[in-house]
């Protein structure tokens, strides 16, 4: 009976995770429209924010309990199905939101932010202290965001509009929290039945639990044609990730010590941060490679290439 149980507490995790994080994005979207800035620093800082809140709670409870191959996996694995699984499908639904190509600052900062993870993760281990130069780089990463002047033209997140946004915003963080609880005990109980590693769990069952609001972010945002909220959010996600995610699980708990998980970090940095830096690079390539009004294309492509990768994990 404990498997049902499991699997309620998985399903009811991932609901509260959706709803939560719309809520967050919501009452965000509609702050940011009162101060007036623009759809893509949205989407690279209120949005992000709000959908990267359960990777926050996921990783920072799986490092609390000393799995912190859990914790990089799931901040691995959620910046993969970022761009495969969710920059893809809002690509089939709305070609356009990958038919530009990434500015400068925003390719700096993608790459930029998984070069340092796999710096301060190189020696497997994860102090406090450079815990705090990742979040550091993240309060760097933002100030440089909100340096950019502001923008008069809000139509564009207008259907994000909150008549409460405060309330909506806390009433998000706790089904986000409740969520990412309910995520772990369920996953983690139904993985472990089937002998599933911590690393691929991390990897598979709660990055893609803790993707679903990013994907229901993007999915709505092509969906009502904004496509600079969409792109936005997944690389402001992924720098979140990057640095803020592990860095506040770091605080949280140090990773490093014994050699399990040292050897959990290892396969990390040999395995998944290739993968990582690998859909990056695509994501970076596809204007070039296929030019023209390809975007479905593209889409399809990146989607292909997260379920083979996913497909892969569990063959392993």
């Amino acid at each position: 009976m404990e498997w049902l149980l499991e699997a309620g507490a998985l399903i009811l995790g991932f609901a509260l995770l959706a709803k939560g994080a719309d809520g967050l994005v919501d009452g965000g979207a509609s702050l940011a429209e009162k101060w007036g800035v623009s759809p893509m620093l949205v989407g690279l800082t209120i949005v992000a924010w709000g959908t990267s809140m359960p990777e926050v709670v996921v990783s920072g409870i799986a490092a609390y309990e000393g799995k912190p191959g859990m914790a990089l996996g799931n901040v691995l694995g959620s910046n993969v199905a970022n761009i495969g699984l969710v920059l893809g499908t809002c690509a089939l639904i709305l070609p356009g939101v990958l038919l530009g190509r990434i500015a400068l600052r925003e390719l700096v900062w993608l790459l930029g932010s998984l070069a340092f993870l796999w710096f301060v993760c190189f020696d497997r281990a994860v102090t406090r202290t450079e815990s705090g130069l990742l979040l550091a780089a993240f309060a760097l990463y933002n100030i440089v965001l909100f340096r950019e002047p502001r923008s008069s033209d809000d139509a564009a997140i207008e259907d994000h509009e909150s008549k409460h946004p405060w309330a909506a915003v806390l009433a998000g963080s706790v089904a986000i929290f409740l969520g990412a609880r309910l995520v772990m005990y369920g996953g983690e109980g139904i993985a472990q039945r089937v002998g599933i590693p911590n690393t691929v769990i991390g990897l598979t069952v709660f990055a893609l639990g803790t993707s679903l609001p990013e994907l229901a972010a993007g999915v709505t945002s092509a969906l009502r044609g904004h496509t600079e909220i969409g792109l936005g959010n997944v690389i402001g996600s992924n720098v979140f990730n990057s640095l803020a995610v592990i860095g506040v699980a770091g605080l949280v708990r140090p990773f490093g010590g014994s050699p399990a998980v040292q050897e959990e970090l290892g396969s990390a940095l040999g395995r998944d941060f290739p993968v990582a830096l690998g859909f990056s690079l695509v994501l970076l390539a596809l204007p070039f490679f296929l030019r023209g009004e390809r975007g479905r294309a593209k889409g399809g492509f990146l989607l292909a290439g997260y379920l083979v990768y996913i497909t892969l994990l569990f063959a392993a």
